[in-house]
């Protein structure tokens, strides 16, 4: 791009309006293998061009964007993570779209076989923008926005923090507009996000291979039932694996990456959603190991004293151990893509916070000793599905997706 474009580019920016809209929401993409049509904002097309679909429907009427940020909501949608960031905005005409290629497939090819309550759900043929640039969080940095003082985000340089009336930063509309005229200081914050440098990098080059190894893999049970993010099913599946070779869990417990027991006992018993509703409670002859599993939820039962779900369960076992003659020790296993600073809910420190990556890690430098469970490779990617930041998982998922509708289609 020349001096004087990026001159003209940088002016229009100054003034134009941000878009904000949340990728991947509804019950649309629930029903059946349904491909979201704002995949395409992820991936190159055949001529290494960008395209945005801005959902819902493709269209925008009466704005004058020059920024697109898309989203995802991380809590009540007061808090969100970006995805990604498109700039150098132009539209796109009808006779365009109908020329635009992924893996050799048109976009009515890909989204024909999308439902709608049943239903065939016709593409509508709109794409919203065509984007100079495509911007994604730099490296393992991830990037959030809220407005809600006591939100639970514990990284601060990727936080931006918004001075705003608003009561939620996008509606249930999944889009809105910031600009200087309707949200002054929450529109300078914005900018001032988009332009800090050392937060983004530009979306990884490369076009879709129909070929992929990722058009052909089938569902895990958890995804056919609808369960790859349930923390029940999880737990339930954590509890079967740590019983299935006691062995393993002693090496797993003993870790220093997890749980760090020194002289964890061989013999053990679990108990689920028991022992005062605690999640996993692992009891031997000597120690006491309370684990709460959050996938997809967060603390718990605050009163009006502070005091959480944690506190309750860790003054519950603590009582039992030192009345037992036994050690007890407290974790909580987390996502990845998580977020919550849950130090604000543990502030003396009892319960050490493990990373499914550290999990999955395990279980896949061990999978030896589970080779006889036919169910074991399937609980394998269900871990490292949670092991993955959000952002991760939402590209992993689409491109899946999007890759065995262009293998349909041809």
């Amino acid at each position: 791009m020349s001096k004087s474009k990026d001159s003209s580019l940088e002016s229009k920016m100054a003034e134009g309006e941000i878009l904000i809209n949340q990728l991947f929401a509804g019950r649309y993409l629930s029903e059946g293998g349904n491909i979201g049509h704002e995949v395409i904002n992820l991936f190159e097309d055949d001529n290494g061009d960008r395209y945005l679909y801005v959902t819902p429907s493709g269209i925008v009427k009466g704005h004058d964007v020059d920024t697109v940020i898309f989203v995802r909501n991380v809590r009540a949608r007061k808090t969100v993570e970006v995805i990604a960031i498109g700039l150098g905005l132009s539209t796109v005409s009808d006779r365009d779209v109908e020329r635009i290629t992924y893996g050799g497939a048109t976009l009515d090819q890909i989204f024909r076989g999308n439902t709608y309550h049943g239903g065939q759900d016709v593409f509508s043929g709109n794409v919203t923008y065509k984007a100079e640039q495509v911007l994604v969080p730099a490296g393992e940095k991830r990037v959030f926005i809220t407005i809600d003082p006591e939100n639970e985000i514990s990284i601060r340089e990727g936080l931006t923090q918004l001075d705003s009336t608003r009561k939620v930063i996008i509606p249930q509309g999944m889009r809105t507009y910031y600009s200087q005229s309707n949200d002054p200081k929450a529109y300078g914050q914005l900018r001032s996000m988009v332009d800090n440098a050392s937060l983004w990098q530009q979306a990884a080059p490369g076009k879709l291979v129909a070929d992929s190894a990722e058009s052909s893999m089938a569902p895990t049970f958890l995804e056919i039932i609808g369960k790859e993010d349930d923390e029940l099913a999880f737990s339930n599946l954590l509890a079967h694996y740590f019983d299935y070779s006691h062995a393993s869990f002693r090496e797993f417990a003993e870790s220093d990456d997890l749980l760090g027991i020194s002289g964890m006992d061989p013999d053990f018993e679990i108990v689920r959603e028991t022992n005062h509703n605690i999640d996993l409670w692992i009891e031997s002859a000597a120690h006491v190991i309370v684990i709460e599993n959050k996938v997809r939820s967060g603390v718990n039962g605050i009163d009006e004293n502070g005091k959480s779900q944690l506190d309750k369960y860790r003054s519950k076992a603590e009582e039992y151990a030192r009345e037992a003659g036994k050690s007890p020790h407290f974790y909580i296993f987390a996502p990845d893509y998580s977020g919550i600073d849950f130090a604000q809910y543990d502030p003396e420190g009892a319960y050490k916070v493990i990373p499914y990556s550290a999990i999955h890690a395990f279980f896949a430098r061990n999978c030896s000793a589970y080779i006889a469970d036919r169910y074991f490779p399937e609980f394998l990617r269900g871990l490292e599905r949670q092991a993955m930041t959000m952002s991760e998982l939402n590209f992993r998922t689409m491109r899946s997706r999007f890759m065995r509708k262009i293998s349909e289609a041809q």
